[in-house]
């Protein structure tokens, strides 16, 4: 099993690098988004490539984690809360430095597992609905792929992330990175956002 490679009908510097990240030996830990039992609420995964000032991002998430809800919107203000969600991820760096001196260049959000029908919609007794029951997807999720330019990349680079800042609902991020200079991984929390990068 290996790590996910950008499709090719990605930006063309997306699909070198996120195949660069798909050809590396990652941790373990980094395959388990692999996995279809992976599907975890609150955790998500993000990979990143660094080459020179570009960054090149991979994240994958459970819709609930950023929208709170993983069914079909059924509400306006639900189908607003997923465009709100798309243009944040199109355009806010995942990751950025201190100084903030990164900027999104290119980006695709994807949501997986779209509804498949409200056929035969089933309530209980409390009023909620059934999904197991009436042919919705249950478990979608977000793959979204950032590049960024930063105007600087140092040799031992901090960087932080807005994403549990933003998104309540995500609890722990596993983070893992390839450089020229090698790889690793972190892994991030609401009270810890920050990680350092050997580029």
């Amino acid at each position: 099993m290996s790590a996910k490679c950008i499709p090719p009908n990605r930006p063309r510097s997306l699909h070198k690098l996120g195949c660069m990240i798909a050809a590396c030996s990652l941790a373990p830990v980094a395959l388990a988004a692999d996995n279809p039992g992976a599907h975890e609420h609150g955790h998500a995964r993000l990979q990143m490539a660094v080459e020179e000032n570009r960054i090149d991002l991979m994240l994958n998430s459970p819709a609930y984690n950023l929208a709170g809800f993983e069914h079909g919107a059924r509400t306006d203000a639900e189908k607003s809360r997923l465009a709100d969600i798309s243009r944040w991820l199109e355009t806010t760096p995942l990751i950025n430095t201190a100084a903030a001196d990164c900027r999104v260049t290119a980006a695709a959000v994807e949501l997986g597992g779209e509804e498949e029908n409200h056929d035969g919609d089933t309530h209980h007794e409390d009023g909620h609905h059934d999904e197991e029951h009436h042919g919705e997807a249950t478990h979608r999720e977000y793959d979204v792929s950032q590049q960024l330019e930063c105007n600087r990349i140092d040799a031992d680079q901090e960087f932080t992330s807005a994403l549990m800042e933003r998104f309540e609902g995500m609890a722990e991020l596993t983070i893992e990175w390839v450089s020229p200079s090698g790889q690793g991984s972190a892994r991030l929390t609401p009270s810890n956002r920050a990680f350092t990068v050997n580029n």
